[in-house]
């Protein structure tokens, strides 16, 4: 089946999903047809006074206050200050202002650009790029909230209520490429996000031969032509000197950055660390949230107890476990912060490496039994565990562990992983599996995937898009969206279920909306399951009792959710030809739905369809379908199609007529 429910024996098409949230609004809609480009107009010159740019256009602009307008072309060191898309402050025929994100060291250079769109991009800025669920004695009497961060802001959505916008730090932004999690944390919400290699100026860069030099608190990291800007957030690594190694700095505003050289403060009595090839990488901050205010980023520079011990790193994931944070380190190690303390890491007592030097790296980490928990990488899963009291002047040195599980498989993607009981589900290369505390099975030898009676789908998994995937548990079901081969962007198109209560695979839906992220929060006083699409656009799966699921706009007409059931393939207990005579059976089609009847005979193979009907009655009837085979085949399987609304199938059966002529019997037969 696809797009169907089975209940006490009777086949349904599903509900359609809702779409909700339409007063949230982020930056870079998709365009809708139908719509108007705009103009390009050429700027004479863009200066700043701070972070306010004044323009000046060749001619005059014709804007008003408040046009969302376009400036691109800008280049050099602070183009990323200049170009972007800002809300104006018209100030006359051929001037107007609006705020960048920070201050840039000089005015603008470049051929620039305005144009008040919509602009026509090859790369999306807009949408929703993770979900999570928000609820804080500190903010509206802990009451649930869906946490959907966008570009700019993050939006909070309860049901009843008007979505509510938090903004980001200054400057502070997500990119549609970014790796990006929720993650609620000693009654803070944290939003972490991390760029790729490959994104401009985020990649890894090294010092020259003067490498840092220090005078006083100001170092100065000399790095040719490195494009960074002041209040970037840089980590260096690979330094002898503690105070740059593995730690993260602002870049200052004054001493301004120059084409091959930055500043950042560090503190009294650091050393000169002057060599080349001191590694230094671009980051974004985390961000948290308080219930109060906006967000801010978390503290930069050396910890304040000691250069031995480590900040909140910049990361794209963490795991909030034993009240305690678990963030990545690199490929193959982890760091564990202190209880209760999300900004305080040891990197020599808490912090765990899982395969150091080969060639996996880790995917994930999720909370175990006994105050342990699991580090998943791509091809392996081990077990860990901080010890919650240690005695160093008794000889107890074994505070941190770390123990293999299995080699055999890894985890795919890191939002699969879902917690239930004392059972952990998660999405491998082979399929799904399912742990339990039965740990000393090690997962070797003749395990089979909990997903081994389906695993036809999982051979049409797209694996460059697999780190889509999500999988929750919700309702006693594990549920996984996963993309496929057959989907026609970036997000996951099928959905399948695990369910406890039976023990097995119940259902899979196509969803023609695509589907992101799963979160579970409540609607109408019930715990419901809701879909946050990338689109920035959220849904209510099984919702809409018609059979259609919303269109992504307001204003475009819904989409029909299709069902599809097919039959075994039955050959009436013997493998001779028969003759396939009709198929029957017993539905009830709402007013307005349909079904089809489709035939697949075999040896000889044919498919064909057998019948259709449509009930326009006006009120919802039950129908005996009798359909006309009239095949010579071995054996035959029939498929059902909805067609409209969300019919139910009671019954089907195939009749047929046995082989015409009695067994022919062999010489040395009686």
């Amino acid at each position: 089946s696809v797009n169907m429910r089975l209940d006490r024996g009777v086949a349904q098409t599903r509900k359609g999903a809702k779409r909700l949230a339409d007063d949230i609004s982020t930056t870079d809609e998709p365009l809708t047809v139908p719509f108007n480009l705009g103009t390009d107009v050429a700027i004479t010159s863009i200066t700043r006074s701070g972070s306010t740019a004044t323009v000046t256009t060749t001619a005059a602009h014709g804007y008003s206050t408040g046009n969302f307008v376009n400036i691109r072309g800008a280049t050099g060191i602070d183009a990323g200050f200049y170009n972007g898309d800002f809300t104006i402050t018209v100030t006359g025929a051929s001037t107007f202002t609006y705020s960048m994100t920070g201050t840039p060291a000089a005015s603008a250079t470049g051929t620039l650009i305005a144009n008040r769109g919509p602009v026509v991009k090859t790369v999306y800025g807009g949408g929703i790029f993770s979900a999570g669920v928000f609820a804080s004695q500190n903010y509206q009497n802990a009451n649930e909230y869906i946490v959907m961060p966008g570009p700019a802001q993050a939006f909070l959505w309860r049901d009843g209520v008007a979505p509510v916008t938090v903004a980001y730090p200054s400057g502070e932004t997500i990119e549609e490429t970014d790796t990006v999690s929720v993650v609620q944390a000693f009654d803070r919400l944290y939003i972490l996000r991390e760029a790729p290699l490959t994104a401009s100026t985020f990649g890894q860069q090294l010092t020259n031969a003067s490498g840092i030099t220090v005078s006083g608190t100001t170092a100065t990291v000399n790095v040719n032509a490195h494009g960074l800007s002041a209040g970037m957030r840089v980590r260096i690594e690979g330094s002898s000197v503690a105070a740059f190694d593995d730690t993260e700095y602002e870049i200052l505003a004054s001493p301004a950055p120059t084409t091959n050289a930055f500043s950042i403060t560090v503190p009294s009595g650091t050393a000169t660390a002057a060599v080349a090839d001191i590694r230094v990488r671009r980051v974004k901050p985390p961000m948290y949230w308080t219930g109060t205010g906006s967000f801010v980023n978390a503290a930069t520079g050396v910890h304040p107890t000691g250069v031995t011990y480590k900040r909140m790193p910049s990361v794209g994931w963490a795991s909030y476990i034993n009240n305690r944070l678990v963030v990545p380190n690199g490929r193959d190690s982890v760091l564990v912060s202190d209880i209760l303390d999300a900004d305080t890491y040891d990197p020599f007592w808490q912090s765990l490496r899982a395969g150091v030097g080969g060639d996996d790296f880790i995917v994930a980490v999720e909370p175990w039994v006994d105050g342990a928990f699991l580090i998943f990488c791509r091809k392996s899963i081990w077990m860990a565990k901080i010890n919650e009291q240690y005695d160093i002047a008794a000889a107890d040195p074994v505070i941190a562990s770390i123990s293999i599980l299995t080699n055999e498989i890894g985890c795919s993607a890191r939002n699969t992983i879902a917690r239930a009981g004392q059972f952990v589900f998660f999405l491998s290369d082979a399929g799904v599996y399912r742990l339990d505390t039965q740990l000393d099975l090690r997962l070797r030898g003749d395990t089979v995937p909990l997903s081994d009676p389906i695993s036809d789908l999982f051979a049409n998994i797209d694996q460059t898009k697999v780190h889509r995937a999500f999988g929750i548990w919700h309702n006693n079901r594990y549920l996984l969206a996963v993309p496929t081969t057959n989907g026609t962007d970036n997000t996951n198109d099928l959905l399948i279920c695990w369910n406890a209560l039976n023990n097995a695979w119940e259902h899979k839906d196509e969803y023609s909306i695509g589907v992101d992220a799963l979160v579970v929060g409540t609607y109408a006083s019930e715990r419901r399951l809701f879909n946050v699409r990338r689109t920035g656009k959220l849904w209510l799966l099984d919702q809409n009792s018609d059979g259609t699921d919303d269109a992504p706009t307001a204003g475009l007409p819904a989409s029909t959710v299709q069902g599809r059931s097919k039959t075994r393939r039955l050959n009436f207990g013997e493998l001779s030809s028969k003759r396939f005579l009709r198929s029957v059976a017993d539905v009830v089609i709402p007013n307005g739905g349909g079904i089809t009847t489709q035939v697949s005979v075999i040896d000889p193979d044919k498919t064909e369809q057998i019948g259709s009907i449509t009930n326009s009655s006006g009120e919802t009837e039950d129908y005996h379908l009798k359909s006309p085979i009239r095949f010579k085949a071995h054996a035959a399987e029939l498929t059902f199609t909805t067609t409209g609304q969300r019919p139910q199938i009671r019954s089907a059966a195939i009749e047929a007529s046995p082989k015409s002529l009695p067994a022919t019997l062999t010489r040395n037969e009686s």
